[in-house]
C-alpha cells in the first residue's frame, strides 16, 4: 500500500503543500550526502543529528588520508555510518523518494532484473569513491545519482507518520533544513564575482550532464530505455533539486576556506609524534629559554626559583656533600675557597641556567684559586683547581636533588600550616635536610593526624564545588572552573592515603586508648629520650622523662576494659593485639626515633648474603659472584671502595642465588639501649610486667623500622655504587672519545687524513680482500677489491700486492693515502697486516707530499696501523649503511666504518645513538642501568663536543656533523633540530655571523649565552676585511660577551691610542690589522695586571679568559683533543682475538685443540711406545701455541685433533702465540680459587658445612654408580658429561651411569653447540646374549650401538642442519625471520626448520601460508630410519620436505570437509590417530 500511495503522490504535476515536507527532506538528506562526499562514503553519512563533530571527522579524515590508508578502519566507519543513517531516516516524516523496491519493481515490468540493494549499496559507494577521484561536475552527478539507489528501508518510515511529524516540528528551531539555511542567501541575491564565476561555472556543468539519464543505459535493450525514459518523465531525474545542492556547494567551499589548520595530534599517532619530536611537549621545550639537558633533568619537578636565604642553603648542603666526596683531593686550608667556588657554580646552574661547557670555558676563574706563596726568590702563585667538569656534572645532579627536597619540603609545611596543629615535632622545617627526613616527617603527620587531612581534603573539596556549581550554566567559565576542580583520583588517593590509619582513629577515641595510655610513656616523649642519649652516646645517667608505671598489670587492664560496653573489641587477644599495634605504630611513625635508626645504620651497618639452593649449585670456583658467595660483615665502607662487590650481590639477590641481609653490629647490645629509655626504673612485680610488655612492643616496633630502613640503607648503597662506576665508566669513555683525527704528515692536529682501510674478515681461505678509500672530506671514492687470499700461499700474496699496487697507481692516480687501517674479525688479520706491512716497505709506498708548502726531500712511508673496530662492527649491519651504501658488501661497509673512525672517532660514536649499549668500556658496565648508561655517555659527549666546536654551517649541510649539534652547550636534539629548521627557512642554509642566531631570532637569549661560542664559523681569506658580513672573531672559542676585550686586547697588542683605532675599524678592524702585522704580538701583553684591574675596577674575573683569548687569537679553535690513539699490542691481541687478560692470561685455563703431534724420530715405528716432544696447539680464538715435552705428562697418548684443557704459562701478545702446560699439578693449582677469605668477612663456617654436604652426595652417588669396562665410559652424571662434550665434535659420544638403576646406562651425544641428547640404553640378557636396547632397537653390543644408532642419528642430524631450509639459532630469532621473509614476500608461503631446544635430536618444523597467517609448528624426531613427522618416517630431506607439503595440503582438505558437515570431523586421514 505504502508504493501505491509514493507512486499517486509522484504522478501529480502540481506539487500540493502536502508534498512539501518531503520535497525539504530529500534536499536535505542530498545535501547531508553531498557534505561527505570527499569520503567516498556520502550514501551512509548523517549530518541531521551532528553537524558539528562530523565536520571535525571528516576534516580530520581527509588530512589522515594522505598519510595513512587503514582499509579495515575504513569499513568499520562504513558501517557506523550505515547505522547513523538508519537512525536518521526513522526520523523522516514522509518520503516520496523512489526506493529499491520501486526501482526493483519498474525494472521488472520493462524486462530487465536489477541487481540485488546490497549490491546496489556497494555501487552507490564505488560511485562516491569515483566522485572523490575526480573534478566537482562529476560529483555532482554522483550526488544526483544517489536520489535512485537510496536502499533504505522506507517500509519502516511510513509506521508512525504523526509521531515522526512532530518529532520533526519540534526539531526544527535546532536543526533547520536547506531551505532555512539559504533563506537571506535566496533573498539576497549578492555574489561576489568569483562566487558569480563560480556559480554560472557550475550552472553549465549541471546543463551538460542533465542531457543524460541519471543511470548507466549501455547495456539496456531498446524497451529498457524507453521504460527508464517513462520512469524519468513520472519521477524525474533530480534536476530540480540541483539550485539547493549549489547552494550547500557555495557553502561548504565557504566553510573550507574558514576551517583551521589541523593540529598533527588529530593526524598522527602520539606515539609517532613522541618519536619524532614533534609534540606539545617538546614544541614547548624547543621555546622555553631554559638549556633542553636541564628541562629534561628537571621534567619531574616544578624547579621553583630560590630566594636568596634558600639560595644560601642549597650552597651550604651541596658544598657539605661534594666536599665529603672530595675530602682526601681537597686541603683542610682550602675548604673554604672550595666551598665558595661550589656555591658560584651553584649559582650558575640554579640561578642563571649556564651548562657545564659554558661554565668551563667562561666562568673558570671562580673555579679556580690563586696560591700567593712568599718564598726565597719573592712571591709565586700557584693556581688550584678546585672544581673541574666531573664536579660540575655531579653538581647538577645534586641540585636535582635539592630541588625535589625544597619543594617535598614545602608541601609538608603547606599541610602543617593548614593543619594549624600545635606539635613541638611540626615546629623546625629547617633541620631537615635529606629526603628521608622529610619522608619521615611526613609519615608522621599522616598517622598523627589522618582524621584532620581526611577533614581538610573534603573541605577543600566541597569549597572548589561551590563556584563550579555556580557557574554551570556559564560554559566557558565552567570549564575555566574545571581546570582547578580536583578529579576524582585525585580525592580518592588523598582519603585513601589516610584511610589505613581509620583503625587508630577509632582506638584513639575508644575507651580502649586507656590501655595505650598506660604504658606510661609516649611515643613523642620516648623519642626525646632516645635523641638525648644517642647524643650523648647512652652515656647518661638520668632521661628526659620518666616512665609511669600503673597499679595494674597489662592483663588486668585489658581485661577491665574490655567489660566496657563502648569498647572496640571484646575479644581479649583483639584488644591486647590492637592496643600493641597502635603503641608499636607510634613508635615506628616517630621521626626522632627513625633518626637515630638511620643514623646507626649508616655507621655500623653490616651487609651479608645468605646463599640459596640454586646459589650452592650454581656458584662455583669459576663463577662471577664466587668472591661473595659467602661474603659477611661488610660494611658500608667496604662496599663503596669496591662499589661492583654490592652490584653483584644485587645481581645474583634478583637471579635466585642469595639473600642481601642488612643489620646492624651489636645489634642486641644497641637495642637495650634503646630500651632502656621506655623501661621504668621500678622494682615490682607490676614494673616488671610492664618492662616486658614494653620491650616485646619496642621488638615488634624495630622489627619492621629495621626491615624499612635496611632496604632504605641497600637503595643508598646501591645508588652510591652505581654512580661511582658511573664514575670510573665516564673516564674510560672520555679516553676513548678524547682523540682528534690521524694527524697526516707535515699538517696539523686535528686534520683530516685520506685513509685505506683494508680487511678480509675472518680471514678464510676463499675470503677476498676488500678495501675502501676515503678521501679527507669523507668521500667515500674507491673501492679495492683482491680474490686471492694472500695468506693462502706465496702465489696468492705476489697476486694480491700487484692488484693493492695497480689500485695505488691508476685508481688512485699514484697519490698514496696518509694511512693505511687493517682491521679483522679475528687473529688471522695479524697475517694480513704483515703482508701490507712488507708491501709497503717492498713498493716504498711514500706518503702524499704535494699540497704541503715545505719541499720535503724524503717522505717517510706510508703508516700501517690496526683500526679500532667496535664502531665498524655496528655500521656494518647498521640502517644507516643500508641507506648510504646499500649496493656494497658487509666488509666493505666494515671497512668504510673504520675509515671513517681514524678520521674523527667521535663523529662515529655519536652516529651510533642507543647502539652504543650494546659496547663495552669498563668491566663492571654491564651492572648499570641502561639509562644511567646513556647519561653518563651524554656527559661525555657534551665536554667534548664543546671541546672540539662545531662548525654551524656544515653542521647544517652535513647530517654526520649536524649529529654532533644537539650536545652543543644549551642545545639538545630539539632545540638543535629547531636550530637548523630556522637556518635552513630564515637564511638559506647559512649563518654568516654568530650574532644572527640572535638579530633573526633563531635563538633566545639565554641559549645563545650558553651555545655561541662553541658554534664557530671560518671566515674565507679571500673575503675582504672590509666586509661587514664577515666577523673574525667568530672563528674563534671567544665568547660575543667578550668580543671588546679581545679587541682592546688586540689595540694593546698594537699599541694604538683611540685616534688609531678609529681609522683601523675603518680599514678592517683591529683584528683584522693584528693579524696583519702578527698575533704574537699578544704574547707582551700583561694578562695577570690587567686581570687584577678589571677585578679592581668592574668586579669581574678574567684571569682564565684572558689567557682563552690570547690563546685564540693566536690559534683560532686549535684542536684540544689529545692525538688519535694507535692501538698497542695488548690492545690489538684483545679486539682480534676477543680474550682479556682475565680470560686468557697467566695461569687461566683453556681448551686446546691439538694441531701436530711432534715425537721422537727413533720410536716413529712404534707410535704407542713413542715419546711425545711436543705439541703444537690452537685455541678457539685462534691463539697458537707450543707445549713442550717438559709440560706434557709421561706415557700421555694424544693425537692429532684431540682436545685438551690447558693452563696458560705465558702470552706472547705481539706474535698472538702462547706457551702451555697440560701437567695435572699446573691444571690443579689453575683450578685454585682466587678469592681471598678474611675469617671477619667470609662466613667459613657455612662454607665448609656445605663442601661437606656435597661431599657426602657425590660419596652417595659414586656408591650408586658402575665401573663399566669401556674407553668411551665415564662415571660423570649428565651435567659432566656434557661439559666433557663440549670442546667435541658433532656426533661424538659419552657412556655413563644411569640414574634408572644398575641395569641402565646412559648415552650422551652431542647435537650441536650446547644441544646433548642423553639417551637411556636398557640392558637385558636373552638367553645366553645380551643385548642393549634404545629407542625400540636392539644391539648386540656396545659398539655395535654407537656405530648403527648413534652415528646414524648423528649424520641425518647434519643432512638436517646442512639443508638450506635449515635454520640456526633460538626458536625467536627464528620466527623473527620468518615474519620478517614473508613480510617481504606476502603472497609467498615460507617454511623453515631449526633446533628443538627443548629436545635435542629433535626439530622443529616452522611455517606461515602468508603473511596474515600465524607461525604453525610441527615436531620432527630424527631416528635411524631418518625422520619422523606425524607418524609418517622419510629417509631423507627431500622425502620430508615434499610429505610436509603433502601432510599440510591434506590436513587443509581435511578441515574444508569438516566446516563443508557442520563441523563433524571426517576421518579420512591415515595420521588422524596418532595424537597430533
Amino acid at each position: 500500500m505504502q508504493r501505491e500511495e509514493d507512486l499517486n503522490n509522484s504522478t501529480s504535476n502540481v506539487p500540493s503543500a502536502e508534498i512539501l515536507p518531503k520535497e525539504e527532506s530529500e534536499i536535505k538528506d542530498d545535501e547531508s550526502q553531498h557534505s561527505s562526499e570527499g569520503e567516498g562514503d556520502d550514501a551512509m553519512q548523517d549530518s541531521s543529528e551532528e553537524d558539528d563533530e562530523d565536520d571535525d571527522e571528516e576534516a580530520i579524515q581527509k588530512v589522515r588520508e594522505g598519510f595513512i590508508v587503514d582499509d579495515d578502519e575504513e569499513d568499520e566507519g562504513i558501517s557506523h555510518k550505515k547505522k547513523r543513517k538508519h537512525k536518521r531516516k526513522a526520523k523522516t516524516t514522509i518520503d516520496d523518494a523512489l526506493d529499491e523496491d520501486d526501482l526493483e519493481l519498474l525494472m521488472e515490468n520493462s524486462g530487465h532484473r536489477p541487481t540485488s540493494s546490497e549490491s546496489g549499496q556497494f555501487k552507490r559507494l564505488k560511485r562516491a569513491q569515483e566522485s572523490e577521484e575526480s573534478d566537482v561536475p562529476t560529483s555532482k552527478k554522483g550526488r544526483l545519482d544517489d536520489f535512485f539507489s537510496d536502499d533504505d528501508d522506507n517500509e519502516q518510515e511510513g509506521e508512525n507518520d504523526e509521531d515522526n511529524q512532530q518529532q520533526n516540528e519540534r526539531r526544527i528551531p535546532d536543526d533547520r533544513n536547506i531551505l532555512d539555511e539559504f533563506e537571506d542567501f535566496i533573498e539576497d541575491d549578492e555574489f561576489s564575482d568569483e562566487d558569480e564565476a563560480k556559480r554560472e561555472k557550475a550552472k553549465r556543468e549541471r546543463q551538460r550532464i542533465s542531457k543524460g539519464p541519471r543511470l548507466d543505459t549501455s547495456k539496456l535493450s531498446s524497451v529498457d530505455r524507453e521504460s527508464l525514459q517513462q520512469l524519468f518523465e513520472v519521477f524525474g531525474n533530480g534536476a530540480e533539486y540541483e539550485w539547493a545542492l549549489d547552494a550547500q556547494e557555495i557553502e561548504d567551499e565557504g566553510n573550507a576556506e574558514n576551517l583551521e589548520p589541523t593540529a598533527l595530534e588529530e593526524v598522527f599517532e602520539h606515539a609517532e609524534l613522541k618519536e619524532r619530536m614533534l609534540t606539545e611537549e617538546d614544541n614547548l621545550i624547543r621555546i622555553i629559554d631554559v638549556p633542553e639537558r636541564y628541562q629534561k633533568y628537571r621534567n619531574n619537578l616544578n624547579y621553583i626559583d630560590l630566594n636568596d636565604s634558600e639560595l644560601e642553603n642549597e650552597k651550604s648542603w651541596i658544598g657539605d656533600l661534594l666536599y665529603l666526596e672530595k675530602s682526601s683531593k681537597i686541603r683542610p686550608d682550602l675548604i673554604p675557597q672550595f666551598k665558595e667556588a661550589v656555591g658560584k657554580a651553584v649559582e650558575f646552574i640554579s640561578k642563571e641556567n649556564y651548562e657545564v661547557p659554558f661554565i668551563w670555558t667562561h666562568r673558570r676563574d671562580f673555579l679556580l684559586y690563586a696560591e700567593q706563596i712568599e718564598d726565597a726568590n719573592g712571591t709565586n702563585e700557584i693556581v688550584h683547581r678546585l672544581l673541574d667538569e666531573d664536579d660540575l656534572w655531579r653538581i647538577i645532579k645534586l641540585d636535582i636533588e635539592y630541588h625535589s627536597l625544597y619543594e617535598k619540603r614545602l608541601n609538608v609545611e603547606k599541610l602543617v600550616e593548614e593543619l594549624n596543629v600545635d606539635d613541638d615535632l611540626l615546629k623546625d622545617f629547617s633541620s631537615l635536610d635529606s629526603m628521608v627526613a622529610i619522608q619521615d616527617l611526613q609519615d608522621y603527620i599522616q598517622f598523627t593526624y589522618s582524621k584532620e587531612i581526611r577533614d581538610l581534603a573534603t573541605k577543600k573539596h566541597q569549597q572548589q564545588q561551590e563556584p563550579i556549581q555556580n557557574n554551570e550554566e556559564d560554559d566557558d567559565e565552567n570549564d575555566e572552573n574545571n581546570d582547578l576542580k580536583p578529579s576524582a583520583n585525585d580525592l580518592a588517593k588523598l582519603v585513601k592515603k589516610n584511610s589505613k590509619f581509620s583503625i587508630y582513629e577509632r582506638i584513639k577515641e575508644n575507651v580502649l586508648f586507656d590501655a595505650v595510655e598506660a604504658y606510661g610513656i609516649t611515643a613523642k616523649q620516648f623519642g626525646e629520650n632516645v635523641q638525648d642519649q644517642s647524643s650523648k652516646n647512652f652515656q647518661a645517667s638520668f632521661r628526659i622523662h620518666a616512665t609511669d608505671d600503673p597499679f595494674e598489670s597489662p592483663n588486668e587492664i585489658i581485661e577491665k576494659l574490655i567489660d566496657d560496653e563502648e569498647v572496640l573489641f571484646k575479644d581479649y587477644k583483639n584488644a591486647q593485639g590492637a592496643v600493641r599495634k597502635f603503641y608499636s605504630e607510634s613508635i615506628f611513625h616517630n621521626p626522632k626515633i627513625r633518626q637515630e635508626v638511620r643514623n646507626t645504620f649508616k655507621n655500623f651497618a653490616s651487609v651479608s648474603v645468605a646463599i640459596t639452593e640454586k646459589g650452592r649449585s650454581v656458584i662455583d670456583n669459576h663463577s662471577a659472584y664466587a668472591d661473595i658467595k659467602y661474603a659477611i660483615n661488610r660494611s658500608p665502607a667496604d662496599l663503596v671502595r669496591n662499589p661492583d662487590t654490592l652490584l653483584r650481590m644485587l645481581e645474583a639477590e634478583a637471579q635466585g642465588l642469595l639473600v642481601i641481609k642488612i643489620s646492624t653490629k651489636d645489634y642486641e647490645k644497641w637495642f637495650q639501649s634503646i630500651f632502656a629509655c621506655l623501661k621504668s626504673d621500678g622494682l615490682s612485680d607490676i614494673s616488671e610486667k610492664w618492662n616486658k610488655e614494653r620491650e616485646f612492643v619496642l621488638r615488634m616496633s624495630f622489627a619492621k623500622l629495621t626491615t624499612m630502613i635496611g632496604l632504605n640503607t641497600k637503595e643508598d648503597l646501591r645508588s652510591e655504587c652505581q654512580r661511582l662506576l658511573a664514575n670510573d665508566l665516564r673516564k674510560k669513555f672520555l679516553n676513548k672519545i678524547d682523540q682528534a683525527p690521524f694527524t697526516p704528515f707535515g699538517y696539523d692536529k686535528g686534520t683530516k687524513p685520506t685513509v685505506l682501510a683494508l680487511s678480509f674478515g675472518k680471514g678464510d681461505r676463499d675470503n677476498a680482500v676488500v678495501g675502501s678509500y676515503v678521501r679527507d672530506n669523507g668521500k667515500v671514492s674507491e673501492f679495492f677489491k683482491s680474490d686471492h687470499n694472500p695468506i693462502t700461499d706465496r702465489e696468492s700474496e705476489d697476486l694480491f700486492q700487484g692488484q693493492l699496487k695497480a689500485f695505488i697507481d691508476r685508481s688512485l692516480n699514484g697519490k698514496s693515502p696518509d694511512v693505511i687501517v687493517v682491521s679483522g674479525y679475528n687473529a688471522h688479520t695479524k697475517k694480513l697486516f704483515d703482508i701490507i706491512n712488507s708491501f709497503v716497505q717492498m713498493y716504498r709506498i711514500q706518503v702524499d707530499v704535494d699540497d704541503l708548502k715545505n719541499d720535503v726531500q724524503d717522505p717517510p712511508l706510508v703508516r700501517v696501523i690496526y683500526g679500532p673496530d667496535e664502531t665498524a662492527r655496528l655500521y656494518q649491519n647498521s640502517q644507516r649503511a643500508k641507506i648510504e651504501f646499500s649496493d656494497k658488501a658487509t666488509l666493505v661497509k666494515y671497512c668504510i666504518g673504520l675509515a671513517r673512525y681514524v678520521q674523527n672517532p667521535i663523529v662515529e660514536y655519536v652516529a651510533l645513538g642507543d647502539d652504543i649499549l650494546s659496547l663495552t668500556f669498563s668491566e663492571f658496565q654491564k651492572l648499570l642501568p641502561n639509562d644511567l648508561i646513556l647519561e653518563t655517555f651524554e656527559t661525555c659527549f657534551v665536554d667534548i663536543v664543546n671541546m672540539l666546536g662545531v662548525e654551524i654551517n656544515e653542521a647544517v649541510r652535513d647530517e654526520s656533523i649536524g649529529k654532533l649539534l644537539p650536545f652543543v652547550s644549551g642545545l639538545g636534539p630539539r632545540k638543535a633540530s629547531g636550530l637548523i629548521r630556522n637556518i635552513n627557512s630564515k637564511l638559506g642554509s647559512s649563518l654568516a655571523t654568530r650574532s644572527e642566531l640572535i638579530e633573526h631570532e633563531l635563538s633566545t637569549a639565554n641559549i645563545f649565552l650558553n651555545c655561541s661560542s662553541f658554534l664557530y664559523i671560518p671566515y674565507d681569506e679571500n673575503i675582504s676585511a672590509n666586509d661587514g658580513s664577515v666577523e673574525l672573531l667568530d672563528a674563534t672559542r671567544i665568547h660575543p660577551e667578550d668580543y671588546d676585550l679581545a679587541r682592546k686586547m688586540a689595540a694593546d697588542a698594537l699599541d694604538l691610542d683611540e685616534e688609531d683605532i678609529g681609522s683601523i675599524e675603518e680599514q678592517g678592524g683591529i683584528i683584522y690589522q693584528l693579524m696583519q702585522d702578527g698575533v704574537n704580538k699578544v704574547d707582551d701583553l700583561n694578562l695577570n695586571a690587567y686581570g687584577k684591574e678589571l677585578e679592581t675596577k668592574f668586579g669581574k674575573k678574567k684571569y682564565a679568559t684572558l689567557q682563552s683569548i690570547k690563546e685564540e687569537l693566536v690559534n683560532n679553535y686549535e684542536e684540544l683533543r689529545r692525538s688519535f690513539h694507535v692501538l698497542d699490542v695488548q690492545e690489538t691481541f684483545e679486539m682480534l682475538s676477543g680474550e682479556s687478560t682475565k680470560t686468557f692470561g697467566r695461569n687461566t685455563i683453556v681448551p686446546v685443540t691439538v694441531t701436530r703431534v711432534g715425537r721422537n724420530l727413533n720410536d716413529l715405528n712404534n707410535m704407542n711406545a713413542s715419546t711425545i716432544k711436543y705439541l703444537k696447539v690452537t685455541t678457539s680464538s685462534l691463539i697458537q701455541g707450543n707445549i713442550e715435552e717438559s709440560l706434557i705428562p709421561r706415557n700421555a697418548t694424544i693425537i692429532q685433533g684431540q682436545v685438551l684443557q690447558a693452563v696458560v704459562l705465558e702470552v706472547q701478545y705481539e706474535q698472538f702465540s702462547a706457551t702451555f702446560s697440560i701437567m695435572e699439578q699446573d691444571i690443579r693449582r689453575a683450578l685454585q680459587p682466587k678469592v681471598h677469605k678474611d675469617g671477619s668477612k667470609w662466613d667459613l663456617e657455612a662454607e665448609e658445612n656445605d663442601r661437606q654436604k656435597e661431599l657426602f652426595k657425590e660419596k652417595e652417588a659414586n656408591a650408586k654408580s658402575r665401573n663399566f669396562q669401556h674407553p668411551l665410559f665415564h662415571n660423570f652424571n649428565h651435567k659432566q658429561a656434557e661439559e666433557f662434550l663440549a670442546p667435541k665434535s658433532l656426533g661424538d659420544c659419552v657412556l655413563r651411569p644411569s640414574s634408572k638403576g644398575p641395569e641402565y646406562l646412559t648415552v650422551t651425544w652431542k647435537v650441536a653447540t650446547n644441544l646433548f641428547q642423553h639417551l637411556i640404553i636398557e640392558e637385558k640378557v636373552i638367553g645366553r646374549r645380551k643385548k642393549f636396547l634404545v629407542e625400540g632397537k636392539s644391539y648386540d653390543d656396545l659398539d655395535e650401538l654407537i656405530v648403527q644408532h648413534v652415528q646414524v642419528i648423528a649424520a641425518k642430524v647434519r643432512e638436517m642442519v646442512r639443508h638450506p631450509k635449515f635454520r640456526e639459532g633460538a626458536l625467536t630469532e627464528v620466527q623473527e625471520w620468518l615474519h620478517s621473509y614473508t613480510k617481504a614476500n606476502p603472497k609467498t608461503s615460507a617454511y623453515i626448520f631449526c633446533y628443538d631446544h627443548r629436545a635435542p635430536g629433535w626439530f622443529l618444523l616452522l611455517f606461515k601460508v602468508n603473511v596474515n597467517t600465524p607461525i604453525s609448528t610441527w615436531h620432527v624426531k630424527t631416528g635411524v630410519d631418518g625422520y619422523q613427522l606425524k607418524g609418517f618416517d622419510y629417509p631423507n630431506m627431500l622425502r620430508l620436505c615434499n610429505g610436509f607439503k603433502q601432510l599440510y595440503k591434506t590436513q587443509t582438505r581435511k578441515a574444508a570437509d569438516t566446516a563443508r558437515n557442520g563441523g563433524q570431523q571426517v576421518n579420512n586421514m591415515a595420521y588422524s590417530n596418532y595424537g597430533y
